[in-house]
């Protein structure tokens, strides 16, 4: 069986799910990281706590990344590592 990465979630995610919370939102706020993930609900300010693994399959998409994911992609590309989103040839590997 493969081990499979974690989904990189970071505090002020804005993520949205498959299916709307009953006050009719789909956006989310990550407010708490950890084993569980704590969401607050764009439209009542609702939190809820739910599985890292509950998450990873309800989760649709980003709908924007929180400021910790920039100051992280900052630091990888100073040290010259490729982010994990992003499919950027690294200019010190000569093709010839």
């Amino acid at each position: 069986m493969a081990f499979k990465q974690p989904l990189e979630i970071v505090l002020g995610d804005v993520v949205r799910l498959r299916k709307p919370h009953p006050c009719g939102s789909c956006d989310w706020t990550v407010v708490r990281l950890g084993a569980d993930i704590g969401l607050r609900c764009h439209g009542c300010e609702r939190k809820v706590l739910l599985p890292r693994r509950d998450l990873e399959k309800r989760l649709k998409t980003f709908v924007s990344r929180g400021p910790a994911w920039v100051i992280a992609e900052a630091t990888l590309a100073d040290m010259g590592q490729m982010t994990p989103n992003k499919d950027v040839a690294d200019p010190s590997v000569s093709s010839s």
